[in-house]
């Protein structure tokens, strides 16, 4: 009593403190795991890599576009920049290449006098550009122009290599790119970070500081001025910095592989970055004081709780004592030291119940077979003598004329022999020899029973087909056993057929794991209210039928770790099916 007493004092004890105990506690954890510096570290260098892995496209894309404008430079054609009024098949040549891609606006082809020689739009041609002249010398990534319109253009260019003269150019070849198109990968990506719940925006800015290229505004927070001051402040080696003043952070990385000093940044709002932490901040700390609030009158029930299950415990427990052990259940209303004593005492009565069931059945059917097999062992007795005079007393009416007789002699011997048939059949059933496992191939043990039962398929007209891989599989099993499970199925079945009919025998390895013997005939089938009972003792579709083959068959089965079934199928007969565990499997 004093025991009990004691765990109940501390079990309530424990509920009303941990009511406190586990907010405050839980409320200091996420706080500290949860802080401002170290969500600002997790959002930034994700940001970082999001900049990264934008910045490597970007930069593949203009590496494709300048490599693409090296290897136009390089091509036969360009030689005829030396030749007078061909330079039409340049400009073919470069018109073809660029009406290929949207982001391809012109290429343009400038001799060493910056005279404008071919371009893939005669447009250009009647008004060149300006900048032709300020860019005699610059060759790959030459700037951004403001074209016509306020559309952004990349600029790239590449000397014409003199296939003559190594190291001697002819002219410089110029591609003008849709720097937007280009580069609007940015708009994608900002689109799945959307998506992702992170409003950014994304800028690219040169050495300087200068913007080149900025994802729209959106609902990203940012402020354009605050993003000019930040992308010209910004240091160039950490992949994410904090802003406090203008409240950002933001990722940062280089376009790799150009010759430009382009960053590509991705920024986001500080206040949209850290909303929540602010927003798991609010909902502890009004968990915690509902949690507070709710501990006095959570710990004034406690007791009550615990006590009540335990009552009625004790009123089970007597009842238990009392041999009521069939109809006793307590109810488990929690899951701690009483809850689990209740789920405990209601599988110790239901268990005592069902072995109490169990121990009934098992003395009746020991009863019933210890019975069965003193009857089988005096009927035998029996049917030896009436077999025995049966015999004689033929010899001794052998010259009687009259032929009633000696039918009724032979239907006492019919009847002896098929009596006699039901207690073999008895006592295989109560036979409990242990079963002598070895590596087999299974096509033998089954070979070995058709071989057996071919004289009488042959007598009554059915022809019994095999179809046994040599070798077969091997499985580990006792041969005997086997054979004999194989013979009670090939006998049911010449018994089931008649004159003219099939019976196929098989082995079957095309199921994983298992490897099977089957008996398929083409009679008239297992009827369909004893199909799920086919395997019972005593059922039977025959008329003549005693029903412990089958019985035999599902027994040597479960005996090696098998089964027996009756496999449904569409066509006529019957196909019973033994599975063996595969070699590697058996044990």
């Amino acid at each position: 009593m004093r025991l009990s007493a004691f765990s109940l004092r501390n079990k309530i004890l424990f509920f009303s403190a941990m009511l406190v105990i586990v907010p405050g506690a839980l409320l200091g954890v996420l706080s500290e795991r949860n802080g401002r510096a170290s969500l600002e570290g997790v959002i930034g260098r994700q940001l970082a890599r999001e900049a990264g892995h934008t910045a490597d496209r970007i930069s593949t894309l203009i590496r494709v576009e300048q490599e693409t404008l090296e290897a136009i430079a390089r091509q036969d054609v360009m030689r005829e920049i030396r030749i007078a009024d061909l330079d039409k098949r340049i400009a073919q040549a470069l018109n073809a290449l660029a009406s290929g891609s949207e982001t391809r606006l012109a290429y343009l082809v400038v001799d060493h006098e910056q005279s404008l020689v071919a371009v893939s739009d005669s447009m250009i041609m009647q008004a060149p550009p300006d900048w032709i002249a300020r860019n005699e010398a610059k060759t790959g990534i030459i700037g951004i122009l403001a074209a016509t319109g306020a559309r952004p253009e990349l600029l790239l260019g590449t000397p014409i290599p003199d296939p003559d003269l190594a190291g001697e150019s002819l002219g410089t070849l110029f591609a003008v790119l849709d720097w937007r198109r280009l580069t609007n990968v940015t708009d994608r990506i900002r689109s799945e970070l959307e998506a992702r719940e992170i409003a950014a925006r994304i800028v690219i800015s040169d050495r300087e500081g200068a913007i080149l290229r900025t994802s729209p505004i959106a609902e990203s927070g940012t402020n354009a001025d605050d993003v000019t001051r930040v992308v010209g402040d910004i240091p160039s080696s950490p992949d994410f910095i904090v802003d406090a003043t203008a409240g950002l952070i933001i990722g940062r990385a280089r376009l790799p592989s150009l010759s430009t000093s382009w960053s590509l940044l991705v920024i986001q709002p500080l206040s949209q970055a850290l909303a929540p932490a602010l927003r798991l901040r609010n909902r502890l700390a009004l968990t915690t004081a509902v949690a507070l609030a709710a501990a006095l009158a959570l710990a004034g029930v406690g007791a009550s709780r615990v006590i009540q299950p335990l009552g009625q415990l004790t009123t089970a427990i007597r009842g238990l004592t009392r041999g009521e052990s069939s109809n006793l259940h307590v109810p488990v209303r929690s899951s701690d030291e009483v809850g689990t004593l209740a789920a405990a005492f209601n599988k110790m009565a239901a268990e005592l119940d069902e072995a109490q069931r169990h121990l009934v059945e098992a003395e009746k059917f020991a009863f019933v077979g210890e019975v069965a097999a003193g009857v089988a062992h005096q009927v035998r007795t029996s049917l030896g003598v009436l077999r025995s005079s049966a015999q004689i007393l033929a010899r001794s009416l052998a010259d009687e004329s009259d032929p009633s007789n000696v039918e009724m002699i032979d239907m006492i011997r019919a009847e002896v022999d098929r009596l006699g048939r039901v207690v073999d059949d008895l006592l295989t059933l109560d036979h409990r020899r242990p079963l002598d496992l070895r590596p087999t191939d299974l096509s033998i043990p089954v070979g070995s029973a058709v071989d057996f039962l071919a004289p009488q398929a042959d007598e009554k007209g059915i022809l019994l087909e095999r179809r046994l891989p040599r070798p077969g599989p091997t499985v580990t099993c006792d041969p005997e056993a086997i054979e004999q499970a194989c013979v009670n199925l090939i006998a049911n079945a010449i018994a089931s057929v008649g004159r003219g009919n099939r019976i196929e025998v098989s082995v079957d390895t095309s199921q994983v794991g298992t490897t099977s013997f089957s008996v398929r005939d083409d009679g008239p089938g297992v009827p369909a209210e004893i199909r799920e009972r086919i395997f019972d003792p005593f059922v039977t579709g025959r008329s003549a039928g005693v029903g412990l083959g089958l019985t035999f068959v599902n027994r040597i089965a479960h005996a090696h770790r098998g089964r027996a079934t009756l496999v449904p199928h569409d066509g006529k007969g019957a196909w019973f099916r033994v599975e063996l565990p595969a070699q590697e499997e058996a044990g």
